[in-house]
């Protein structure tokens, strides 16, 4: 996200060290690329956001001497900067479900995906336990599954939407979905909140112009945060801690959000 990387760059403000980005859309791409840091000429510190690496990969970069903070993502032997994915949508759908809500749809990402991002599987799990411990039984008909983008999210949910048992709530496993559901109700003559209540999660800058009830992470201070954990093991002489600094999320309840 673009407030993720103005933390990162915020951070890097006052050092000595520039920013260098490297965007990879492939596993060939990603293991071509990690291959390359284990010379510390390549770069001073690494800081991979949101791209879970291959162990054998993490492992022999660490063994390198080149430092690392994992951001959005998750490894052995490193620092990381998280969130708990599974309480946020946990969040999300206790929100829908105190509203009165109880035919809940779920738009997330395409289960499988070939370079292992799970954020979207993982906030799938946090509705269907949210789900459960409401005593409501998942539906398998609720769910859409597609590509993360904003069209294919606007053709999942007309589908929800026009179906002859639509739900009254969407969960979308991000903001960017979350307005393509909203873009499809508008289309289909669906009033949002009135008619469907809809809720996103990351809370990216465009949700609060859309007036987005939605889950906040802290993008800004994860970004920020992973750089400043980055340049302390630049300045040390010990290898960094692996430590997990889990941050807080937040619903923001805004104009999406109704009850049923």
């Amino acid at each position: 996200a673009v407030e993720r990387m103005r933390g990162v760059a915020a951070a890097l403000d006052d050092s000595r060290y520039d920013l260098m980005l490297f965007n990879v859309e492939t596993p060939v791409h990603r293991d071509e690329f990690l291959a390359t840091l284990t010379r510390r000429d390549r770069a001073d510190g690494l800081l991979i956001v949101s791209l879970p690496p291959p162990p054998e990969a993490l492992e022999a970069i660490v063994d390198a001497g080149v430092p690392v903070v994992l951001v959005d993502s998750a490894g052995d032997g490193v620092p990381v900067v998280r969130i708990d994915d599974v309480a946020g949508a946990r969040l999300a759908t206790g929100h829908l479900l105190e509203l009165g809500h109880r035919r809940i749809g779920f738009i997330g990402d395409a289960p499988t995906n070939p370079l292992g991002f799970v954020s979207s599987a993982n906030r799938e799990q946090g509705y269907r336990e949210a789900l459960a411990e409401a005593g409501i039984a998942f539906d398998p008909a609720l769910l859409r599954h597609g590509a993360h983008d904003r069209d294919v999210a606007l053709r999942l949910s007309s589908q929800l939407i026009s179906s002859p048992e639509p739900p009254t709530a969407i969960f979308a496993s991000s903001d960017v979905q979350a307005l393509g559901v909203i873009e499809a109700a508008r289309a289909l003559g669906v009033k949002v909140p009135d008619d469907l209540s809809v809720i996103g999660f990351d809370d990216v800058e465009v949700s609060a112009y859309a007036g987005l009830t939605t889950i906040r992470q802290p993008l800004f201070e994860s970004g920020f945060l992973g750089a400043r954990l980055l340049l302390d093991s630049l300045q040390g002489s010990e290898p960094p801690t692996a430590v997990q600094h889990e941050l807080e999320l937040e619903l923001v309840v805004r104009d999406t959000t109704a009850p049923a």
